[in-house]
């Protein structure tokens, strides 16, 4: 099987600071369409809008057929990458995890993914690393703690967790296995596929009730032509060309951008304590991409 070219370093770079930013903006976007929608019905209208853009692009150009291996590596990869994350993503947010925090949360991904290869996949660990999600995990908890008094929080916080596990998860299998497909074909079975996991939760727990005002309206729009059309083909044509490293090493920037985003558009505070949380997860992930 042919490998796909290594992209150049300046493409590599600015790929993974326009991912950075598109990223970024899901979480607020996801904040906006929650004022009228159920956590697992925002994910399900997601998927669907998403893989019938992308669908009817691939029906356009004629992509050539996959082996059915291929396929079912994807669609594993996509419940985790899709169903998992922005199922449990979505619940955090609704449940009351401010988007910045969110963002926080999830941008410790390039450290819990090495400690995952490391664990599942025999790889070494290097100290960086350890000291990275030290710092990490200790920037997370300055910022979080306040708020894990009430049960509500609680039971995001706990969300989001899963929500990184799973996006870890997903990117060693992604990487691991399921590389070899055109990214836009790659998209579609995940999206399918995750669909197909999340449309019995919408359904029964949440009726599939769509309330569509204005800010709802944008907030479904952006998820989908952005973070899913622009944003994760982005990320798995990185992925597919061998710039998963870069990006990687470039998501101590998504906190920081996710809080910017978050006080300008949703006006939410951030006060020293933040930013002494946040500078910490910066510095733990921007450590834990060097290496020792």
């Amino acid at each position: 099987m042919n490998q796909p070219p290594p992209t150049a370093p300046d493409t590599g770079i600015a790929g993974g600071l326009a991912f950075v930013v598109l990223w970024s903006t899901g979480y607020i976007a996801a904040a906006a369409a929650l004022h009228g929608s159920g956590p697992f019905t925002l994910a399900v209208v997601r998927f669907g809008g998403s893989a019938l853009l992308i669908g009817l692009w691939l029906l356009l150009r004629r992509a050539a057929p996959a082996p059915g291996r291929a396929l079912v590596h994807a669609a594993i990869a996509g419940v985790l990458l899709q169903a998992g994350f922005f199922g449990f993503t979505y619940a955090g947010l609704r449940a009351g995890v401010p988007a910045a925090a969110a963002g926080l949360i999830t941008g410790l991904m390039p450290l819990t993914t090495a400690a995952g290869a490391a664990l599942l996949l025999g790889e070494s660990l290097h100290r960086n690393a350890v000291l990275g999600l030290g710092l990490g995990l200790a920037g997370v908890l300055f910022v979080v703690l306040p708020d894990l008094r009430a049960t509500g929080p609680l039971l995001g916080y706990l969300s989001m967790g899963a929500a990184l596990l799973s996006l870890s998860l997903g990117t060693l299998y992604q990487k691991r296995h399921a590389t070899a497909l055109d990214p836009r074909l790659a998209l579609v079975v995940q999206l399918t596929a995750s669909l197909c996991m999340l449309l019995p939760f919408a359904w029964r727990l949440e009726h599939l009730v769509l309330q569509l005002q204005p800010q709802v309206i944008a907030g479904i729009a952006w998820v989908i032509l952005v973070n899913s059309c622009s944003g994760l083909l982005l990320y798995l044509w990185l992925l597919r060309h061998g710039a998963a490293g870069r990006v990687a090493s470039l998501f101590y920037l998504v906190p920081p951008v996710t809080a910017v985003f978050a006080a300008l558009v949703l006006h939410a505070r951030f006060g020293w304590h933040d930013a002494a949380g946040f500078t910490l997860a910066a510095a733990g992930v921007w450590l834990g991409q060097r290496r020792a």
